[in-house]
């Protein structure tokens, strides 16, 4: 639980600091406060969910295994890899360049994957009567964090201008013009 509850505590802090020192020029504007609130998901998140793989394929991974209920296995090596790729993808927001299309990336990875987590967990929870902390606790972010993400980036995506968006694109080429 305290893992989960850390993860949470970093986002929704690191995000109020975040708005309060913020020199954008579109500082506190609605649009560049819920930018911040996904970049705090998806960048401090990710560094959150770079320790969680690395606690599953690290020497400590029979006891994050235990923690779930689980033994260890070849599947929870999959699994710390897959929490690794999404949370690189996710701290990749972090630089504006690469902002514009990784970020719709991040977000359908992160709900991809963390809501596949979250019905292992609903089923290890129901059909197996695993009471783990671990299986438990994942449950909540698991389904909120992906959905708040989603949310976030409707939101933003409706609050972009054209500029903004052209600024994002991609490089292209003239003869791709």
């Amino acid at each position: 639980m305290l893992f989960f509850a850390a993860i949470w505590f970093t986002i929704i802090v690191g995000w109020l600091i975040h708005v309060a020192v913020d020199r954008h020029p579109g500082r506190r504007t609605g649009h560049r406060v819920v930018e911040l609130a996904l970049l705090w998901i998806l960048v401090g998140g990710g560094a959150w969910g770079i320790l969680g793989g690395l606690s599953h394929i690290g020497p400590q991974s029979d006891q994050t295994a235990e923690q779930i209920g689980y033994t260890q296995s070849m599947f929870q090596w999959e699994v710390g890899w897959n929490d690794i790729a999404v949370s690189v993808l996710g701290i990749g927001c972090a630089w504006r360049r690469l902002r514009g299309t990784w970020m719709t990336a991040a977000v359908t990875a992160l709900a991809i994957s963390f809501w596949g987590d979250a019905w292992g967990h609903f089923n290890q929870l129901v059909f197996h009567d695993n009471h783990a902390p671990a299986n438990v606790w994942a449950l909540p972010s698991d389904i909120l964090m992906p959905l708040l993400a989603v949310i976030l980036l409707i939101v933003y995506r409706r609050g972009q201008t054209r500029a903004e968006i052209l600024e994002q694109a991609p490089l292209t080429s003239a003869v791709d013009r």
